[in-house]
């Protein structure tokens, strides 16, 4: 048996009329998802990636300046300031400042990454620059 014969055993196609082989259609329709019944609900992936955009990241910056000023971060925070990038997104905000209790953070809305933070003690000046929204949680 050669190589050919072998392939079309276990790959079997049609021949077009310009004798170029290819895959029957019977074949493309077998490797097609499934349709879903109401094409208005997303997908299982899209549950998924929106369920994981939800979140948000934090900068290599963001993260020394939490360390090194012993800011007190734990999950309820996180859902705050999360909650708070969810607002400033859907006014239109690009740069944030959200601020929960005594920590405040600047945020990026667009790519979901908090850029740093500071504790009330930190906040010497009092000024925030490059910002284009403050939000309170």
């Amino acid at each position: 048996m050669s190589i050919s014969e072998l392939y079309r055993s276990l790959n079997p196609t049609s021949i077009r009329p310009d004798g170029v082989e290819g895959v029957r259609p019977s074949q493309i329709q077998d490797r097609l998802p499934a349709k879903t019944k109401n094409p208005s609900e997303p997908s299982e992936f899209e549950q998924i990636l929106r369920h994981e955009n939800k979140s948000f990241s934090l900068s290599q910056h963001a993260e020394t300046r939490i360390k090194s000023r012993e800011i007190p971060w734990d999950s309820h925070l996180e859902k705050r300031i999360s909650k708070g990038i969810d607002q400033a997104e859907s006014k239109g905000s690009r740069e944030a400042l959200i601020l929960a209790d005594d920590v405040a953070v600047i945020a990026n809305v667009k790519s979901r990454i908090v850029v740093t933070a500071m504790e009330r003690s930190q906040m010497k000046e009092k000024v925030f620059t490059n910002i284009d929204s403050a939000v309170l949680v």
